[in-house]
């Protein structure tokens, strides 16, 4: 029997690693790798094969197999190549995917045996297929976006769910919008490409069955298709319903969602805490500059306060760096963000990502530098127009580092407490409360007493009384349940860890 051995690189330290996450979950990674679970449901039954997590597992190179794949973003890169040495020394194929292999596919030729960027549901089998007939090409290149009604149910099977505290699931492709700094656009185009919801609740099940309370909805736009989503999100109150414990979901999500007041009640009742949105900054003429312009007709602090009232609390994509921003920027987003009640935002440095719009514009104007940033939290690749790369950068720190010191976060939260709702939570979910106590597994309460052990006696002195704050305000408003108050001090110990660090 052949054998296949597809990995997951381990990512550098940056922001989003969310490290000190598992101080609390005693989990080394968030969510496994679902690309590498997908590809091995696409791979024939008559291979063997293992899924490698470096986040969770050490490689062994020496544990013979005939083919590896290896996938990762394009800041991945030396680490991606590392591996593959590693294997060709000992006569391995190599085979490599996702958004490295995507958004680099020249340079990935020179290192990999086989290149298949982009969507593989088709270009995986076809390869296999070729190279068990001895006649295999370098690259599988998908001209056409896939029906994905054809993706099958990712191989959990063979994920390792003690080292995840998140499931994750895709119900779609692709975003109606199309921003200049984005590259979901160019990756999958602009018409949402949806499963049907029969295949959803199958996920569902299995991922119910894995014993994880949190789900992912990787989808970069969830509420891409409204009708399409009220729909599955009355299947998904359906099957919560049905479960012992019900499951508790995070999504992506667009301002927009703020003016359906069926589709928030829908988003309430199936048990949603938590929703991303890409709010990018408060200046009108920033939104104009990159493309954003479903934001531009919107009130930003309704359309906040409106989702946040369910006690649905928004992780916020900000970014500071557009031509646009000049130094008084940084004071904007700041108060923009202490008034709007957004307590966990993600403050980015405009970064552009290879063949998007914006990259190709400042490739056009001369302004691209040869470097990769790691991340859009430490450095930019591109020389910016109104201050110094090394100002922007450092002013950026500087922003991060006060939104997420403690009593900036203070103001935030009382924002964020006034904006709830009794009656808009009750109106869309008389059993919310009750419904987010019942998904509380062994998992989730001893998460839950970590946290509560950190806050009162590891953290120091100011740290305790603001976990003493958050509870006192939060119950007082009598309608924020445990699940919340935990998510939110978990995240907000995450970002003010890493944040204290020495301003450039």
């Amino acid at each position: 029997m052949k054998s296949i051995v597809l990995i997951q690189p381990k990512a550098p330290e940056t922001f989003l690693s969310h490290k000190s996450f598992s101080k609390f979950t005693k989990k080394p990674a968030l969510h496994p790798p679902l690309g590498l679970a997908t590809i091995a449901a696409l791979t024939p039954p008559h291979y063997k094969v293992k899924i490698i997590d470096e986040r969770i597992e050490e490689i062994d190179f020496n544990n013979h197999c005939d083919i590896v794949g290896i996938t990762g973003y394009w800041f991945y890169k030396d680490r991606i190549i590392e591996i593959l040495n590693e294997f060709k020394k000992r006569g391995v194929l190599t085979v490599g995917g996702g958004m490295y292999c995507t958004t680099n596919f020249r340079d990935a030729l020179k290192h990999f045996d086989v290149v298949i960027p982009g969507e593989a549901e088709r270009t995986w089998p076809q390869f296999l297929n070729e190279w068990e007939k001895g006649n295999y090409r370098s690259s599988y290149i998908e001209n056409q976006l896939i029906d994905i009604k054809n993706s099958p149910i990712p191989r959990w099977d063979l994920i390792k769910w003690d080292k995840y505290s998140v499931g994750t699931i895709q119900t779609s492709r692709g975003c109606p919008h199309d921003c200049e700094f984005c590259d979901v656009v160019k990756l999958f185009g602009r018409e949402l490409r949806v499963k049907a919801h029969y295949q959803i609740l199958q996920e569902l099940k299995t991922l119910s069955s894995c014993e994880v309370p949190y789900i992912s909805i990787v989808d970069d736009n969830f509420f891409g298709n409204k009708q399409y989503a009220k729909k599955l999100l009355k299947n998904i109150i359906r099957f919560n319903r049905q479960q012992k414990k019900p499951l508790i979901f995070i999504a992506q999500a667009t301002l927009d969602l703020a003016e359906d007041e069926e589709l928030l009640d829908l988003v309430k009742e199936a048990n949603f805490i938590q929703l991303f949105i890409g709010i990018e900054t408060p200046r009108k003429a920033s939104l104009i500059s990159c493309n954003k312009h479903h934001n531009l007709n919107i009130n930003i602090f309704e359309a906040v306060k409106k989702i946040q009232s369910r006690g649905i609390f928004i992780v916020a994509g900000m970014i500071v760096g557009f031509d646009t921003d000049d130094i008084t920027i940084f004071e904007e987003q700041r108060q923009f963000l202490k008034e709007s009640g957004i307590i966990l935002p993600m403050i980015n440095l405009l970064v552009a990502h290879p063949f998007t719009k914006l990259w190709h514009r400042l490739e056009k104007d001369e302004r691209l530098l040869p470097h990769i940033a790691e991340d859009s939290f430490s450095t930019v690749n591109f020389i910016p127009l109104q201050m110094s790369k090394e100002k922007l950068e450092s002013e950026h720190l500087k922003l991060l580092r006060t939104v997420y010191s403690i009593e900036h976060f203070k103001q935030s939260f009382l924002s964020f407490i006034k904006q709830i709702d009794a009656k808009q939570i009750h109106r869309s979910s008389l059993s919310a409360g009750l419904l987010q106590l019942r998904s509380m597994n062994k998992f989730t309460l001893m998460v839950g007493l970590r946290i509560i052990r950190f806050y009162l006696f590891q953290a120091g002195k100011e740290k305790r009384w603001l976990f003493f704050f958050v509870l006192k305000h939060a119950l007082a408003k009598g309608v924020i349940c445990l699940p919340v108050v935990f998510s939110i001090l978990a995240y907000f110990e995450s970002m003010n860890r890493f944040t204290i660090r020495k301003v450039v």
